[in-house]
């Protein structure tokens, strides 16, 4: 409860802090212009989005030789939201999934791997669209030219299909034993075993490349859907949207919220929309904007896995209790 209510105050904070310093006079004359059909389409991206989510974690479990209610699925999908809004780099998620699928009959060495193919197939889509975004749009960042990012960009991709080769090779588990004995941060038995569940969640993706393609391509689909939001809200303020260019952008802020220190993303989100679409929108709406997708796409589902989460684990709770009693 404590955690809820600060981060319900953080939220509160950032989302007012980013409307004072982005709208203005012209921003409140426009509202009365708002249309409304953008609260739509941005609700039927976020479905769509949920939909391919949930369709490649089914497919992902039945791989692995299990299978799932749709409640399951939504409660997995929700309690990723839930828990990742909550923790410093989105790292609770993984966590909240993994238990929520021991709770429907996976075991714990089963439901790791899954989660972590999910999480792993969202980066790599992400990091592989890079170079075509460095290529086609004309996204700027302080400091680095247009080449550097796209030789950064390529550079990445391979260093990551490189990446996925070298950890199953022996070289890899020698230099994680070597590591992990000099730094003693760590003892290498649990390095080398954190090593061997990677692999075997891994090894899930290569005894079914089929399979494994339909996965990476539902993994995009999703996310694609999910970044639709933002044009779609968009909508409300203004017709010319270019909507690639605008999913070059989400692809390319999305990626970097994968490693955003704070709880959710909370202000790194906020303010990197601010910085990428104030070009795309009318004077002094864009921090409505970024508020409004915040909601739509993070607080709403935080709010349905919460409910989700809750009302899980309160069943369990309630079912030991009523057992003790009996017993």
């Amino acid at each position: 409860m404590k955690r809820g209510l600060l981060m319900g105050l953080l939220l509160f904070c950032v989302s007012a802090i980013t409307i004072y310093f982005t709208v203005d006079r012209q921003a409140i004359a426009s509202l009365h212009e708002f249309n409304a059909e953008s609260l739509l389409f941005a609700g039927i991206a976020l479905a769509a989005g949920m939909y391919f989510d949930g369709l490649r974690l089914k497919r992902l479990v039945s791989m692995a030789g299990y299978q799932l209610s749709l409640r399951a699925v939504l409660r997995v999908i929700f309690g990723n939201y839930f828990m990742a809004m909550l923790t410093p780099g989105a790292s609770g998620g993984a966590v909240a999934q993994v238990l929520i699928l021991k709770s429907y009959g996976l075991p714990i060495l089963q439901g790791a791997p899954i989660v972590l193919i999910r999480t792993v197939f969202s980066i790599l889509f992400l990091i592989v669209m890079l170079p075509l975004i460095f290529l086609f749009d004309s996204i700027t960042i302080p400091f680095i030219s247009r080449e550097h990012l796209l030789l950064s960009s390529l550079g990445l991709v391979l260093v990551v299909i490189c990446m996925l080769y070298a950890i199953q090779t022996r070289w890899m588990r020698r230099l994680l034993f070597y590591v992990s004995k000099k730094t003693g941060k760590s003892t290498p038995h649990a390095c080398l075993s954190k090593l061997k569940e990677l692999n075997e969640g891994l090894g899930l993706i290569y005894k079914r490349p089929l399979q494994s393609l339909l996965v990476f391509i539902e993994s995009g689909l999703s996310l694609i859907c999910l970044y639709s939001i933002a044009p779609a809200l968009m909508w409300a303020f203004t017709t010319h949207i270019p909507i690639v260019e605008i999913l070059n952008r989400m692809i390319l802020l999305n990626l970097i919220l994968y490693f955003a220190p704070t709880p959710g993303g909370t202000g790194v989100a906020e303010g990197l929309f601010v910085y990428l679409f104030d070009p795309f929108l009318p004077s002094g709406t864009v921090g409505i904007i970024a508020v409004a997708w915040r909601a739509v796409a993070e607080y709403v589902p935080f709010f349905i896995g919460m409910y989700a989460v809750l009302t899980l684990y309160g069943q369990q709770f309630v079912a030991m209790s009523s057992k003790a009693e009996k017993e």
